[in-house]
């Protein structure tokens, strides 16, 4: 039997003939009225895939739908003269639902991983072995969590490319995504934070504030290289998080949870106005700027983090680590988990308790015993 698919504004039709299922673009946007014109089309092929099951003819999808042999002959030509790379562009500068840093991430891994083993094929020649081929390499330098959410983009565009009739056979049907591995944490405690400081104040000293505002606020590493002096609002003693900086520019924030007001503890305080002493306050320049005027680079900061670690004798872990010590560190001293989540900029509370529960104090208890000394006795 045939059926009727409803996805993204189109309507498609999926059915199965000689043992191969098959899926093709009734052409038409979702409206209620296509739908009812979809419906008289499905009534059509069903009908005629059981009149060629009792011997009564031969079933032809293209009888139903005169349109759609040209487009395929159409798509068929334009197949032989675009190789996956080509098409893969125009799919990603088409989609109007991502931002511009998102775009270029898209693309900057499509460039370094997946172009080289199969942009120059043509998509009817792509096998499940060549997406084998490049899950096998990827697993040699990355997480499975990373692959997974990398190669989402591949998994859709070939899903594009069948329901375009630019596919035949869709070269993940046997590849699941990989089974993300449980990564721990490792923040730093008390102890280390202060050496980690005591650090980048002696070798790294234009550092030093974005460090600490790093470990006190548990920014992520694009919204502290992008804040601005326009953000700090000193009167409410609040620190707006409004946009980032990636890839060599100001950009929006991806979530609606990551747009978030930060309030200004005592400690940031100091440490804003310590910074605000160094560098001068100027609306639109960046907050953080290291010893030649210039915004922080990432990259250059993540280099000098690990050199000082190596001095201080601290073992060493990434930068990003600093935003699960502010987590780590306010749940452990009993702030509020909502107050801690809505910090970090998370979309829930759930994400929050699963990544530090082992830091909530009453979760390192003996769960129950509260309950229990009620119930003895009884």
């Amino acid at each position: 039997m045939a059926s009727l698919r409803y996805r993204k504004d189109s309507i498609f039709l999926d059915y199965t003939h000689k043992g191969k299922r098959q899926r093709v673009s009734i052409d038409l946007k979702d409206t209620p009225r296509n739908r009812k014109v979809a419906e008289t089309k499905l009534a059509l092929v069903n009908a005629a895939l059981d009149s060629e099951k009792i011997g009564l003819g031969t079933f032809d999808i293209y009888e139903i739908f005169p349109y759609m042999k040209q487009k395929s002959e159409e798509l068929a030509e334009k197949s032989k003269s675009e190789n996956f790379d080509d098409l893969f562009k125009k799919w990603v500068e088409i989609k109007i639902n991502i931002a511009k840093n998102t775009r270029r991430t898209i693309m900057s891994f499509h460039k370094n991983h997946i172009s080289p083993y199969i942009g120059h094929k043509k998509p009817c020649d792509i096998t499940d072995q060549d997406i084998i081929m490049i899950y096998t390499i990827l697993k040699t330098k990355n997480r499975n969590v990373v692959i997974n959410k990398k190669m989402r983009d591949t998994r859709s565009f070939i899903r594009h490319l069948i329901d375009e009739g630019q596919m035949a056979k869709d070269p993940f049907k046997n590849i699941k995504p990989l089974r993300n591995e449980k990564v721990d944490i490792n923040p730093f405690n008390k102890e280390e934070l202060g050496l980690l400081f005591e650090g980048f104040r002696v070798y790294y000293p234009y550092y030093s504030n974005f460090v600490a505002f790093l470990a006190f606020t548990g920014c992520r590493p694009n919204e502290t290289v992008g804040l601005k002096w326009k953000h700090i609002d000193w009167e409410n003693k609040k620190v707006l998080i409004r946009e980032g900086y990636v890839l060599g520019e100001s950009t929006l924030l991806k979530t609606d949870s990551s747009v978030r007001d930060i309030d200004m503890t005592p400690a940031i305080e100091r440490t804003l106005i310590d910074q605000r002493a160094q560098c001068g306050e100027d609306n639109n320049s960046f907050v953080f700027i290291n010893n030649f005027n210039r915004r922080i680079c990432w990259e250059s900061f993540r280099t000098k983090f690990q050199r000082v670690l190596k001095k201080q004798e601290i073992a060493p872990r990434p930068a990003y680590q600093l935003r699960h010590t502010f987590a780590s560190m306010a749940l452990k001293a009993g702030e509020d988990p909502t107050w801690v989540s809505k910090t970090l900029g998370h979309s829930n509370l759930k994400t929050t308790l699963t990544v530090y529960n082992r830091f909530i104090p009453a979760f390192n208890n003996s769960d129950g015993n509260k309950i229990n000394n009620i119930f003895q006795g009884l």
